[in-house]
């Protein structure tokens, strides 16, 4: 069965890392704004973002109109999310969410500053900030629902290690450590 992969996180969790060579793996197309805006312009991602947004959404629509599986990924602070899940359910695809997290908003800030110091893309630090918090929330509350299978991964150590499914626990304290965030998110 074809499948939609979407590799789901705050910035700085790893999803990029963990979907290139996911996608590698299971020899798949990975589809990705920022990889196609550094393909643009190597030098300032941020002055292809527009154009990397259409190319992006270009590629994600062919590829849902084929047969084969492939992967995205987003912080899901967007609202398309939402539409192609059901688009790609619509047109036969398993979809499945891979989601990537920390513990905390300073782990995620460090690691966009260590990626900007090696020459990556810049996020601002309320951005980083709100999309930590947002993120998760939309995955236990909204996205976890809506697709077929999802996968709870921590990369704290860079490991990615399996952490939940939506049928089992395979580590209860990084999964207690993972929802009593969601308990401090709350007004």
């Amino acid at each position: 069965m074809k499948k939609l992969y979407i590799v789901a996180g705050a910035n700085g969790s790893g999803k990029t890392t963990f979907a290139a060579q996911f996608s590698m793996q299971e020899k798949i197309n990975f589809i990705n704004a920022d990889e196609i805006a550094k393909k643009l312009n190597p030098n300032d991602i941020n002055k292809e973002q527009m154009k990397a947004g259409k190319q992006f959404f270009k590629e994600l629509n062919k590829s849902l109109e084929s047969d084969k599986s492939f992967s995205i990924e987003t912080t899901l602070s967007g609202k398309y999310t939402i539409r192609t899940i059901k688009k790609a359910q619509a047109k036969g695809f398993k979809v499945v969410l891979i989601y990537l997290f920390l513990e905390t908003e300073s782990e995620h800030i460090i690691r966009v500053d260590n990626r900007v110091l090696n020459g990556g893309h810049y996020v601002p630090k309320n951005d980083i900030i709100r999309r930590f918090h947002r993120s998760r929330n939309l995955f236990l509350n909204t996205y976890s629902k809506l697709v077929d299978e999802w996968l709870l991964f921590y990369n704290g150590d860079n490991k990615f290690e399996i952490v939940a499914d939506n049928s089992f626990i395979y580590d209860t304290e990084l999964n207690n450590k993972f929802r009593e965030g969601e308990e401090n998110d709350r007004p």
